[in-house]
């Protein structure tokens, strides 16, 4: 999954959204008449269109299959390719097509599907209540609650080799002048290595380390509120997010990427982080299963081999976001039996099949009530043990009109399509477009 990211304008998505909005339904929003969101739906209609993210974890797919067993349904399931996976969403809901289920972002993506008229209010489901504060930072809109959110929040960070960085007298990043030590130190001592991989052809990882490198002015002076209240911008030349694109292109200048950095692919990076090919690599905490399957699906062997690090500009601060992964909506078609059917599996998913949803993901529970598997692997507790000790909201998380166009500045500083300056201005542009069209306060 990635996570916060895509690959067109949200901003045409809004406009698109809004005129399809009304393809199935009029109504304004809320649940559909004669579907409870309580707590109280059966399963209804035998079949269920699904559409969900082809890179999603075993525990997600296995949720499908569970439910469809136990009780009689049939989980057509539509694979979204990962690297496409907000562009295609977007694209076909737009022309008015619809799942019953649907997997998508608990940020501010999903205000491109103009839930309040698309998708059914969830607020008074029992799950709410079992998320703590979960629904301030995500999956809310207008006060309402649309997503179901399962999954242990997503960090970004780095995976290392451990092997790799142990044998070059290295130690784990805290922030990125321990990266740029690392990089300097590999080339001198074992330049076959490659420092840090960086995977310009899926798109979507090149965000990743300015997420990182923010994690820190976030975390202290709240800088998406800032931007979103005008009390700075995005190209600012002494602010954090120009300073972050002249530190990815410093990066890129030090030789610290591979060599193909601009067409290679973030499937590859796991595959040459795991074999110490490569020392590091910028991706999410939802892929530690992608890493497990290059030690033969074992967790623990992969956490012998491998580590986690949060580095930000100035600390060990963890930028994180709500889970693409088992983030679930339920589309508004007007067809009461599925919708019924698609809140049962939303119901059970929360409730009776919870707990073993939490021991397949081998990570701990976002609902409380539910207990973290026993043994939890290391990586996964270093995963845990960065979010609880130091962490910070993805700034990026709810900046309307941003998230959607950063791929594409992304990879063009890393291909010197565009200056870090130039990203700057094209960020603010987008920002500014994205909340006149969100309707944002002051825009």
């Amino acid at each position: 999954m990635k996570l916060l990211l895509c690959a067109v304008s949200v901003l045409a998505a809004f406009g698109l959204a809004l005129s399809a909005c009304s393809a199935h339904n009029g109504s304004s929003g809320g649940s559909t008449p004669g579907v409870a969101a309580d707590g109280s739906a059966t399963v209804k209609a035998k079949s269920l269109t699904v559409w969900t993210n082809a890179a999603d974890p075993a525990y997600v797919t296995d949720a499908y299959t569970d439910f469809g067993k136990k009780f009689g349904v049939t989980m057509n399931i539509v694979k979204i390719p990962a690297d496409s996976f907000e562009s295609q969403v977007q694209t076909k809901w737009a022309s008015g097509d619809r799942p019953d289920l649907l997997e998508y972002h608990a940020t501010s993506l999903f205000w491109a599907l103009n839930p309040a008229s698309n998708m059914i209010d969830m607020s008074k489901m029992p799950y709410v209540a079992k998320s703590g504060d979960v629904y301030q930072s995500g999956g809310s809109y207008q006060g309402k609650v649309y997503a179901a959110i399962t999954s242990a929040p997503v960090l970004f960070g780095l995976y290392y080799n451990k092997k790799t960085l142990a044998d070059a007298g290295l130690s784990a990043p805290k922030t990125f002048a321990d990266i740029e030590n690392i990089c300097t130190t590999l080339k001198q001592k074992n330049p076959t290595v490659t420092p840090l991989w960086e995977s310009g052809g899926s798109g979507w990882p090149t965000q990743i380390l300015s997420l990182l490198y923010v994690a820190d002015a976030e975390k202290a002076k709240g800088y998406s509120t800032e931007l979103l209240n005008k009390k700075t911008t995005m190209d600012d030349p002494s602010g954090p997010f120009t300073a972050a694109m002249a530190e990815y292109k410093k990066l890129h200048s030090m030789g610290c990427y591979n060599k193909d950095a601009t067409t290679a692919k973030f499937e590859d990076s796991i595959k040459a982080v795991a074999s110490g090919t490569t020392a590091m690599t910028a991706l999410h905490s939802d892929l530690v299963s992608m890493f497990a399957a290059q030690f033969g699906d074992d967790l623990a062997k992969a956490s012998d081999a491998i580590g986690w690090a949060s580095p930000s500009a100035s600390d060990a601060t963890a930028a994180w976001a709500p889970s693409v992964s088992g983030t679930w909506y339920i589309p508004r078609t007007g067809d009461t039996d599925k919708e019924s059917s698609a809140l049962a599996f939303v119901q059970w998913i929360t409730g009776a099949g919870y707990q073993d949803y939490v021991n397949a993901q081998q990570s701990f529970p976002i609902l409380t009530g539910a207990k973290g598997p026993d043994n939890t692997p290391a990586i996964q507790q270093e995963i845990h043990a960065a979010y609880e000790a130091n962490r910070s909201l993805a700034f990026n998380t709810n900046l309307v009109g941003f998230n959607s166009q950063s791929v594409a500045w992304m990879t063009g500083l890393l291909s010197g399509q565009y200056s870090p300056e130039q990203v700057g201005a094209l960020a603010q542009k987008a920002l500014a477009q994205g909340a006149k069209t969100a309707k944002l306060p002051g825009w």
